[in-house]
């Protein structure tokens, strides 16, 4: 066994056209056809893909104008009507407004995988197919297929086993909700787009909403792989790189009721996964693929969508970037059907203005990192954001050598804002279990969150002592979240 550091990273091209708004967006009533506009076709391609076009086939995202509206989403009472709306508008605009492209594709014989949370079609294509679907009125613009790349982790000593509580989940207070309040996480389903859960892992095995007792287990509903990447078809949850055991188990691990290895921070709460993370990278195909899975989970062969059984927090470690905006209409539909969107703010360092996408966005809620010293760490991104110099990150949570799972039954330190992250989500699932009131109200969440963390000041990249561009609100503390929260 090792003592693992993750650094997390966040290196990939920079899109260059300004595509997403960062609010919910109202639908545009546009006409399609190949009928020409009075906009030059190349404007609205991303330079990348023309470059690769015209040395032959090559993959690229196709993106239509009109997006579903989302915005009665949040005032609906119901949680279970409330996710079927957004699954069926956004899935609704998608049919209607592709069906004319998507006809034409199919008569050029052209590959191409429709995707209803964008609004977008992944076509493979050369660059007279490239210009013939820019001239087009729906299209709104072609991008690139990009990725981001996660390295691979340092492989140093193993940390003991211990039947002491970590340091990260004292300092984020959990342990005092759980004797203070007796609440766990008991009744909350969160998720992971990541590298995958090695769901037989002895702390995360019982929380595995796929697990049926009597050693049965049900992956429908509960896991989705969409590069087949842990087989082919990928009907068993795996890890192949360790970073999403890790991220799963500070948000609920322990290996017991309670066991000697109490790493979660909402160890009664249920988990899912989706692995949006193939290796080291994570494709703009599988982080899409998760993000309509997230929505509205679907059986081993991704059909049969049941958004009742969407999870209610996702946490996400990862980044593509400062002020990409590619991931926006995914995260505003998670908002929209009540799912708490965390994310790491990234490594990228001390400079401001690293702030990474999708932690950089208004709708994300991102997470800076600090250490045992309750130091901010020197890699932890600052901001302003990109997206109309909001201050980013918005908390910060312990994220250096922090004790969590490993594949296949292991344990071992992780460093990065990669391990922040979940400690935010875990706590979610703490408040939401408690409280009814304000389950799946994610601005009231925010607030708890804002309102009850520990200020710090550091002012290098400006802000407040409240609220500044180091430390976001403050130092994350769930006993005062969960505290705070209305009762009925």
């Amino acid at each position: 066994m090792a003592n693992w550091t993750m650094r997390f990273c966040s290196k990939r091209l920079w899109r260059a056209l300004p595509l997403l708004g960062m609010g919910l967006l109202v639908a545009y009533q546009g006409a399609s056809s190949f009928a020409g506009a009075a906009q030059d076709p190349r404007s609205k391609v991303e330079a990348a893909v023309l470059e690769k076009a015209g040395r032959g086939e090559t993959t690229f995202w196709v993106l239509l104008h009109e997006k579903a509206n989302l915005a009665k989403a949040p005032t609906m009472k119901n949680h279970e009507a409330r996710g079927e709306f957004v699954y069926r508008e956004l899935k609704g605009v998608a049919d209607r407004t592709q069906a004319p492209l998507r006809a034409e594709l199919t008569a050029r014989g052209v590959s191409f995988q429709p995707f209803w949370v964008l609004n977008a079609i992944r076509v493979k294509g050369d660059e007279s197919l490239v210009l013939d679907l820019a001239a087009r009125d729906d299209v709104k613009s072609i991008l690139a297929d990009g990725a981001f790349r996660i390295p691979e982790p340092i492989v140093e000593a193993t940390p003991p086993k211990t039947d002491a509580i970590g340091w990260n989940i004292e300092t984020a207070r959990a342990h005092a909700v759980w004797s203070r309040y007796n609440v766990r996480g008991a009744g909350i389903v969160v998720a992971n787009v990541d590298t995958g859960v090695h769901f037989s892992h002895s702390a995360l095995v019982n929380q595995y909403r796929g697990n049926l007792g009597g050693g049965n287990f049900d992956h429908n509903y509960n896991w989705w792989d969409p590069s087949n990447v842990c087989g082919n078809p990928s009907n068993v949850p795996c890890d192949n790189t360790n970073h999403g055991t890790h991220t799963m188990g500070t948000m609920v691990g322990d290996d017991g009721n309670p066991g000697p290895n109490q790493i979660g921070m909402a160890p009664h709460a249920e988990w899912m996964a989706c692995k949006g993370c193939e290796t080291s990278f994570c494709s703009d195909f599988a982080v899409l693929s998760c993000g309509q899975f997230i929505l509205a989970p679907t059986d081993l062969a991704g059909q049969n969508p049941e958004p009742a059984l969407r999870p209610h927090v996702v946490n996400n470690s990862w980044a593509f970037g400062s002020g990409d905006p590619f991931y926006a209409g995914t995260v505003n539909a998670w908002v929209a059907s009540g799912i708490f969107p965390a994310f790491a703010i990234g490594n990228r360092g001390a400079l401001c203005g690293s702030a990474s996408s999708p932690g950089d966005y208004v709708a994300s809620y991102a997470a800076g990192a600090f250490g045992q010293d309750l130091v901010i760490a020197t890699f932890s991104a600052r901001g302003p954001s990109a997206f109309g110099g909001e201050i980013k990150p918005n908390i910060a949570a312990p994220g250096v050598a922090v004790r969590s799972s490993i594949p296949p039954d292991n344990y071992a330190n992780g460093t990065g804002t990669s391990m922040a992250s979940p400690h935010v989500a875990g706590t979610v699932a703490l408040i939401w279990s408690r409280s009814q009131t304000v389950t799946r109200d994610i601005n009231a969440t925010r607030l708890l969150l804002d309102n009850t963390a520990k200020d710090v000041s550091v002012l290098t990249c400006g802000g407040t002592a409240d609220d500044n561009n180091a430390w976001g609100e403050g130092r994350l503390n769930a006993v005062g979240a969960v505290g705070e929260a209305p009762l009925p």
